[in-house]
């Protein structure tokens, strides 16, 4: 069990930390905001004519868009 632990917090140090360092904006995104920009709504399911293109908060609710014609 010790060598589990061993490798879990090696493999924590090699990926982790250096990916916080390196990119330290990437977890503060606030993806309601960016699709508020991208001119689209946060709704729990997307229409016919709209296209989903992220998860804004959480899995439950998505960012749509208006489909052009």
């Amino acid at each position: 069990m010790k060598i589990h632990l061993f490798f879990f917090i090696l493999l924590f140090g090699v990926t982790i930390l250096p990916a916080r360092k390196r990119f330290p904006h990437y977890g503060s995104v606030d993806m309601r905001r960016e699709c508020a920009k991208g001119n689209g709504r946060c709704k729990t399911e997307c229409h016919i004519s709209e296209v989903r293109i992220a998860y804004c908060i959480r899995p439950g609710s998505l960012c749509c868009l208006q489909k052009y014609r």
